[in-house]
């Protein structure tokens, strides 16, 4: 059987250093006596010992994972040790490499020691320190941010954690294989990208670090993927207005409506500064927390079979709301000049990334209807959307359109493309 053992050669958790603590919470001293503990116990375990699937250790200086029922050791990097130090911000500990100072200063901010009785807890900070960040400082009025009412910060800081350090606990041994062993393997199946250290450095090297950015000369983006919903939890849209085919007058205002479920809109951060900066996530019924946006792009007929540039777009605007009754609305206040478009859904996690699916094989995610808008009020079916909706959910709606000029005027900086709109500026989100 073929073992991927965790490749430890983490120079960079040698520094890391816990945040000295005015209040130790509750936890904080038991963390640390557990942490002694297991130390403790580490100090007499050798190469072969008996264990369980799943359990760590530490083996002299060595990092020890169960295989077979019995431990089997890895060299640390040089000049770090294996230790079992105190988790920060939960109860419990972590088994990893670093230093033997980093290791004493952790257990040692506890408030733990070995040998003798340790001083008591202090009293757990107050509830609610601030960290649901209300408005997160990005309103931004002026500039169009839109993020208002506090959906700056609603995805909240459950993944906070200054560790440096990599947590054995989280690597993907299947990331080891390439695939290509598989009995299952297809016909021209590619070799997969391996990694025993959940590819922490796989940035390195290759440009400009996202950072939070939208960078429109590319980048490379080190944060997780994320939590994956359940099957059943998928996220789905579907158009209520405009239909397929729908006609709509020229010039005239009309309101997008969209059906929207398994997603828990209302949910954006701010796409100037925390722009994929942070993994997916669900909330406590497993439904991704995130927000949609719906974007106009004019071709040239509905037989048009030629791809479009994603940087020309006719409309395009950010759903920062709380659906409605399960609908989203948009207002094209100033509706689009005579032609054949399509519109599209762009269903979004909170830090803007595509929402990700558990399995291959799914339904879309996303909506597209194809549509005309005709010249001088002969539409067969009407604005009929246009009394439906209201103001795009969220926020004010865009600006107004000027006259179509192909690929001539330029959309105000939208949180999410920065592309060229043919006709309609958007709203930031």
């Amino acid at each position: 059987m073929h073992v991927a053992f965790v490749t430890l050669a983490l120079a960079l958790s040698a520094s890391a250093r816990p945040m000295k603590l005015g209040r130790r919470a509750e936890f904080d001293l038991k963390n640390g006596q557990d942490a002694i503990a297991l130390n403790q116990k580490f100090a007499g375990l050798q190469d072969g010992a008996a264990c369980q699937a799943g359990e760590n250790a530490c083996i002299g200086d060595k990092f020890a994972q169960c295989v077979g029922g019995k431990f089997v050791s890895q060299p640390c990097a040089p000049g770090t040790i294996c230790a079992a130090l105190p988790l920060v911000n939960s109860p419990g500990t972590s088994i990893t490499c670093t230093t033997a100072a980093d290791r004493d200063a952790r257990i040692a901010a506890t408030g733990a020691q070995a040998g003798g009785a340790a001083p008591p807890a202090n009293p757990p900070p107050p509830a609610d320190q601030g960290n649901n960040n209300q408005n997160n400082g990005n309103n931004g009025q002026g500039a169009g941010n839109q993020n208002n009412a506090g959906n700056g910060g609603a995805a909240g800081n459950g993944g906070a954690d200054p560790n440096l350090t990599l947590d054995p606990a989280v690597i993907a041994t299947g990331f080891a294989q390439d695939g290509q062993n598989d009995p299952n393997a297809g016909p021209g199946q590619v070799p997969s990208l391996t990694s025993t250290n959940n590819f922490i450095n796989f940035c390195k090297d290759k440009g400009t670090i996202t950072n939070g950015k939208q960078v429109k000369e590319g980048s490379c983006n080190p944060a997780p993927m994320g939590q994956i919903p359940a099957i059943q939890n998928m996220p789905s849209s579907k158009f209520q207005f405009p239909t397929n085919f729908q006609q709509i007058n020229a010039g005239e205002a009309f309101t997008i409506r969209m059906a929207i479920r398994n997603l828990e809109t209302g949910n954006f951060v701010n796409a100037q500064a925390n722009y994929y900066s942070a993994p997916q996530q669900l909330n406590a019924q497993g439904i991704i927390r995130g927000h949609s946006h719906v974007v106009i792009e004019k071709i040239d007929s509905f037989q048009d079979a030629t791809p479009k540039d994603p940087n020309v777009f006719a409309f395009f605007l950010g759903l920062n709301g709380a659906a409605q009754g399960g609908v989203l609305t948009a207002d094209v206040t100033k509706g689009l000049p005579a032609g054949v478009y399509k519109l599209s859904s762009i269903n979004a996690a909170a830090n803007h990334q595509p929402v990700l699916a558990p399995i291959a094989q799914h339904g879309s995610l996303d909506d597209a209807v194809y549509f005309e808008v005709v010249a001088g009020g002969a539409a067969n079916n009407g604005n009929a959307g246009a009394a439906a909706g209201g103001a795009a959910a969220g926020g004010a709606a865009p600006a107004a359109a000027p006259a179509l000029q192909a690929n001539s005027s330029t959309s105000s900086k939208s949180g999410k493309k920065g592309g060229k709109s043919s006709s309609t500026t958007s709203k930031k989100n």
